[in-house]
């Protein structure tokens, strides 16, 4: 996994991340998409070897954690198609599909390390909050290209659609990323982590 980051940073420094204050512009929107898009091999990389350690897990105690897993890799080929659309052909819609998509993936993204958590068996639970807290954290900078690139409305509507979450579910996930992680989406966020624990975490990022 280290060696996944690696190469995953390598392209998000490339990219030259922009976060953008008073509002942004449909380039920045291009950029963003095609930053996602990038990006996506090395978070479905992650995807994949998440899914080898839970898939190694009894069942009977990680089913649960099974099922978001396979969820997560669905939106995850469906941000690939929609990323890439909207790179190659910018549009109303397909922002909009771009937005959706993100959403449904941090939530799951989310859902499947809290499951990871919930396993009794303490061997079980280490092995797979290892990888899901790593792959949490790389989603969360997908989801940080994706609202750094939103216009004020747009991301006060993303965080409207987020509320019903509730800031418990990030307070409890945000826990187990490891300080590589959290560099990792303060980079992509272009903000710091006392700040993304703070105002912003009341309504989810």
């Amino acid at each position: 996994m280290g060696k996944r980051w690696a190469r995953a940073w390598v392209v998000m420094a490339g990219m030259g991340m922009v976060v953008c204050l008073a509002g942004c512009s449909k380039a920045d929107a291009v950029k963003a998409a095609s930053t996602i898009h990038a990006y996506l091999p090395m978070v479905m990389g992650l995807a994949g070897d998440a899914a080898d350690v839970v898939g190694a897990l009894d069942p009977a105690e990680a089913s649960e954690v099974q099922t978001v897993g396979a969820k997560v890799q669905t939106d995850l080929q469906e941000l690939e198609i929609v990323s890439g659309a909207y790179a190659a052909a910018p549009s109303t819609q397909g922002w909009s599909n771009l937005g959706s998509v993100v959403d449904a993936l941090v939530s799951d993204a989310d859902q499947g390390l809290l499951a990871a958590l919930a396993i009794k068996n303490p061997d079980s639970q280490a092995k797979a909050k290892v990888v899901l807290s790593t792959l949490d954290a790389a989603v969360h900078v997908l989801d940080g290209y994706l609202l750094a690139a939103q216009t004020p409305d747009e991301a006060k509507a993303s965080a409207v659609r987020r509320a019903s979450s509730g800031a418990a579910k990030l307070q409890s996930v945000v826990r187990c990323w490891s300080p590589a992680d959290w560099q990792r989406v303060e980079q992509a966020f272009g903000a710091r982590g006392e700040d993304l624990l703070g105002a912003e975490m009341k309504l989810g990022f």
